[in-house]
């Protein structure tokens, strides 16, 4: 985006970005012990959450998983939506998903 202002480019009409299901990086913001060193980090959407899937499957898969009563957290375990730019950016490494479009509207 910088270099094509430079160049006299202007913006003609606003980008709205709306992220989908697959591009939300879901982080830890409460959970079992076994994800106690995993706060704040991704378990979806990221190298870290296959690392911790290779770690210890048990833990990365209870996690994951919605109560089967009530289709919600389980109880002791919250994995939110990361947020801003950089949880719609990159699904994985090196797979771009917003990542170039958004470091050219910038």
């Amino acid at each position: 985006g910088f270099q094509l202002a430079q160049k006299g480019a202007k913006a003609n009409y606003p980008v709205v970005m709306m992220p989908g299901f697959v591009t939300s990086g879901l982080e830890v913001w409460g959970g079992k012990e076994c994800a106690r060193s995993h706060f704040r980090q991704r378990l979806w959407a990221a190298i870290g959450g296959a690392r911790s899937f290779l770690t210890d499957r048990e833990c990365w898969k209870e996690h994951m998983m919605l109560s089967l009563k009530t289709g919600v957290d389980p109880t002791d375990i919250r994995l939110r939506a990361a947020q801003g730019f950089e949880a719609a950016d990159y699904f994985m490494a090196n797979y771009w998903v917003f990542g170039k479009a958004s470091h050219m509207l910038l």
